[in-house]
């Protein structure tokens, strides 16, 4: 257990296992120790549902558990990407069916034996259908069978009586393409008798299976869907949730490698790997029916997620809540997101309350043996999402590992993310519930106290607060002893866990369950209120709800947390009180400070309070807007935050990461996200002496929104220092106008800072804006957009928008760019409610569609989800504006003076296509330093 503000000893490297793999650790959570000592606990009896690209069920390390049985046992595609329509053809009597191509033209195709002899039987009646490779155009393996060719059609045969159910259906696939099926073996869904198949290859000795297909026949829908991974995500997941000798290797095997798997396909490779609407409700609710069905334990895993606007109330946040909260003894696993080491940055579903949320850590003996990493314990990832006004992740498991992949994958199998992570506790789950079903036969385990001995075993990682890794690393073999203590007392506990809310200006309506102040305030004459009550399992009746009481100790882990309560008590349903004082004297230090309460009952810790006090550098006039951070170090991956509250009137932010004369560097800027967490601008800014760049820097205008920016330094390496000197610098043009609409505007500008400032403006027109407020209506999830270009422009600029509220109804969005002939020139998918591409002209007089494809949490045939579209077509030679006072482009801001200016292109500016506007903008630069210190845009509509 980890308490924010103790230091700890960590977790260090254990040396002691030599014939363990490293590259996928088990050493940092004591997997290894733990199977040693109860090799029958690993995992079987226990079903891993793996939501995501799907799961090939034929690459070494997910075909057997060890004890020899199979291991995928089920396969479904969620996503629509594998359905096929399947019609009603008749036999010849002749031993063939025949199918009419387009055109009408009958096409025979050979019956196989089994089938010949009852071919005249009216009752026997085939449908029929064709699987298409183009449907893998935009994928990872467009040529399935490796032919050359990427638009072949492989006739695909179900055999089905008239009445028949799904189960009885027999299916056959042309995999050679010669138009019979009497070569072919016979398929059935998959989760029957396991059956897959290949597509023929002209020469086997030389050419890879790239994809194994399995199918699911669904009758009374007329459909057939075939279910592959051509995204890898899932099969790497897969392999480090439940793998078992790993490419055939000994000693190389997932957390839990007995047990089974379920690969549940909820994305898309073919559109960015986005999944589709509902996708990932159906895949949870079949989930849990089989659960209920089979009367088996599954944990389910989403590496999955995109980042989060309404922390813990988006749709489909309360969807997991709800299903889970009805389904007690399902477990959810899920990735906090990539989008670190920015604070309130857990993602979608992650931030959900029910959910286990997994921030990676880099282990130990993993970036010794396969990076060369000098580590002496696990440390935390910088791309690891922390959280903020909703306490997660809750713990931190190794995120950087080698797993099992599908044969095309030919970059290496050692991938990071908190998409290995979630697995890695997905798989200490599988372990914890087959240990406790072994000690305690019959019982049903509650996912409630499976995630308390998990969170309760937990050891801290230094330098790090309960907002990077929740309760810490786990340890399997304390979580074993404290989850068979947990099970003991289950069957008198009535309450699954605690609902906490808290006044949050950052939180969805104000309120959040945890304290997040990041802000010039925070609260000091108050106590901070927390209101707690119970959650009770589904079932418990009237009269145990009402009789629930319970007795809490509180205690607080950091002094300027002061509590004026010892004890605290919930009773039947109603909700209780926790005070908490914040101590302003201790509150001084810029900087992030996070404090936890504890509420303890029976010696254990029932539930925490999360309190964040953010406290930002200001700025003054005295000096000029500006703060220098001299002769810092980069101390690894421990994050130097640096929090900035905006001036009031500030126009542009200049952040400059600089080596200090004479010294090598290579720190970095890991990104910089603005007062809600959101980031802005993906990559970070790099030193590299070595190279020569000794200085990197960003400038923020038309996005600098007023509140507490953070930006992050850390070493480009866990194991390096490096020192940085860190300069922030604020500039104050005020514009009467943030849209210039017209070459009549005479836009007004004031300097409204105290210092005088000395610019040179211009501006640019750059292209040709295609404005669209577009929605989403009802079913229809994808919208589309054609963009012809010609020599005249170099690329085409995509900006997209939706409202934080629209946004927390989808669960991600792709977006494609297909050139004239299908095929995707871009492909990518939101992160956050902002999406920004460029994208290169093919040359010539191309025509581009832009797709947008939004995946939906739920179905509603009365949506209207808003969404702003802007598509600019950018030219080749952009023309220039010339923007002057007195015909001068050289313009001295004395402060408090305002200033009219005069906007004129400086050349003939092409005719706009139809439905476009010219775009660009105006900026104006500080002369000495060529910063930008306004931008203001513009959009020509006269």
């Amino acid at each position: 257990m980890c308490c924010a503000g103790l230091a700890c000893a960590g977790l260090k490297v254990d040396s002691t296992s030599s014939q363990q793999w490293t590259q996928l650790s088990l050493s940092t959570c004591s997997v290894d120790k733990f199977l040693t000592d109860n090799p029958t606990s690993d995992g079987r009896g226990v079903v891993i549902a793996v939501l995501d690209t799907g799961v090939d069920p034929s690459i070494p390390g997910l075909t057997r558990t060890t004890t020899g049985e199979v291991k995928v046992i089920d396969v479904q595609d969620f996503t629509g990407q594998g359905d096929i329509e399947l019609h009603w053809v008749h036999p010849d009597g002749k031993g063939n069916v025949v199918n009419h191509d387009d055109d009408g033209s009958p096409i025979a195709y050979a019956l196989p034996a089994s089938l010949a002899g009852d071919a005249d039987d009216e009752q026997r009646r085939f449908r029929f259908g064709f699987f298409d490779e183009g449907r893998f155009i935009n994928s990872d393996v467009p040529d399935l069978n490796d032919n050359g060719a990427t638009d072949d059609k492989f006739a695909m045969l179900v055999s089905a009586l008239i009445g028949d159910a799904d189960d009885q259906a027999i299916c056959f696939v042309d995999t050679n393409m010669n138009r019979s099926f009497a070569d072919e073996k016979p398929l059935r869904n998959y989760k029957l008798s396991y059956d897959t198949f290949t597509l023929h290859r002209e020469k086997p000795e030389e050419q890879i299976v790239p994809v194994t297909f399995a199918v699911n026949v669904f009758l009374r829908q007329n459909k057939i869907t075939v279910v592959y991974d051509d995204g890898a995500h899932g099969t790497h997941v897969a392999g480090i949730a439940a793998g078992y000798r790993i490419n055939n290797q000994e000693g190389l095997s997932g957390v839990a490698p007995g047990a089974k798997v379920m690969g549940l396909k909820i994305g898309k490779n073919s559109v960015g790997g986005v999944s589709s609407t509902e996708a990932m409700k159906r895949a949870l609710e079949y989930a849990a029916r089989y659960a209920r069905e089979n009367n088996v334990p599954v944990v389910c895993n989403m590496s999955y997620g995109v980042e989060s606007v309404i922390d813990g109330q988006s749709d489909l946040d309360r969807f997991f809540d709800k299903l889970l909260k009805k389904n007690p003894h399902l477990i959810f696993c899920t990735s906090a997101g990539n989008e670190g080491p920015g604070l309130s940055t857990v993602g979608t579903p992650s931030a959900a309350d029910q959910v286990i949320s997994v921030a990676a850590l880099l282990a130990a003996d993993s970036a010794r043996d396969v990076q060369g990493i000098d580590i002496d314990r696990a440390v935390l990832t910088a791309f690891s999402s922390r959280g903020g006004e909703v306490p997660k992740p809750d713990l931190a498991t190794p995120g950087w590992s080698t797993s099992t992949v599908p044969r095309y994958v030919t970059g290496g199998d050692f991938w990071p993310g908190t998409s290995m992570a979630s697995p890695y506790a997905a798989g200490l789950c599988a372990v914890l519930i087959s240990d406790a079903m072994a000690r305690h036969p019959g019982e049903k385990i509650r996912a409630c106290d499976v995630r308390r001995a998990l969170c309760l075993s937990a050891e801290d990682v230094p330098n790090t607060t309960v907002l990077d890794i929740g309760y810490g690393v786990p340890r399997l073999p304390e979580a074993s002893r404290l989850l068979d203590k947990l099970v003991r007392g289950a069957g008198d506990d009535p309450v699954i866990g605690y609902d906490i809310s808290t006044p949050c200006p950052h939180g969805y309506k104000g309120t959040a369950p945890a304290s997040y102040w990041r802000s010039t305030y925070f609260p000091t004459d108050e106590p901070q209120t927390f209101t707690v009550s119970p959650v009770f399992a589904p079932g418990v009746d009237a009269a145990a709800r009402t009789s629930f009481t319970r007795r809490f100790e509180l205690r607080s882990a950091t002094p300027w947390c002061k509590l004026t309560q010892e004890h605290v008590y919930l009773r039947s349903e109603q909700s209780a009180r926790i005070y908490v004082q914040y101590d302003a004297e201790s509150l001084t230090e810029p900087g992030v400070h996070v404090g936890v309460v504890e509420a303890v009952h029976d010696g254990q810790v029932a539930f925490r309070l999360h309190n964040t006090i953010v406290v930002p550098y200001r700025f003054s006039a005295e000096e000029n807007f500006t703060r220098s951070f001299k002769d810092r170090m980069a101390d690894g991956w421990n994050v130097d935050r640096y929090f900035l509250a905006v001036p009031p009137g500030a126009s542009a932010m200049q952040l400059t990461l600089s080596a200090p004369d004479g010294q090598t560097s290579r720190a970095r800027m890991d990104r910089i996200f603005d007062p809600t967490g959101m980031q802005h601008y993906t990559r970070s800014k790099r030193l590299n002496t070595d190279t020569g760049v000794r200085e990197v820097e960003w400038i923020i205008t038309d996005k600098l929104i007023p509140g507490i920016w953070e930006i992050d330094v850390v070493a480009n390496r866990p194991d390096r220092e490096w020192p940085y000197d860190f300069t922030a610098r604020f500039f104050g043009l005020h514009t009467d106008t943030e849209h210039i609409t017209s070459w009549s505007d005479e836009p007004v500008v004031t300097n409204i800072f105290e210092q005088r400032l000395p610019v040179e403006a211009d501006g640019l027109i750059e292209g040709f804006r295609m404005h669209k407020e577009d929605n989403f209506e009802g079913l229809k999830d994808e919208l589309t957009y054609t963009v012809e270009m010609d020599e005249a422009y170099s690329s085409a600029r995509i900006k997209l928008e939706m409202t934080p509220e629209a946004y927390a109804t989808t669960t991600d969005i792709g977006v494609a760019v297909e050139n004239s002939d299908g095929e995707a020139i871009h492909s990518g998918a939101f992160s956050n409610r902002f999406y920004t591409a460029t994208v290169r002209s093919p040359g010539g007089s191309p025509t581009l569609t832009v797709k947008i494809r939004a995946g939906f949490a739920v179905e509603d045939f009365e949506r209207k989800t808003p969404i702003i579209v802007n598509i600019d077509r950018m030219l080749a030679n952009p023309v220039s504006i010339g923007v002057t006072r007195d015909g001068s482009s050289k313009i001295d801001f004395v402060p408090g003076v305002p200033i009219k200016l005069a906007i004129a292109s400086s050349g003939d500016v092409p005719e706009a296509p139809d439905g476009t506007v010219p775009t660009g903008f105006v900026r104006f630069r500080e002369r000495s330093s060529r910063n930008t210190a306004l931008k203001i845009q513009v959009d020509i509509d006269d």
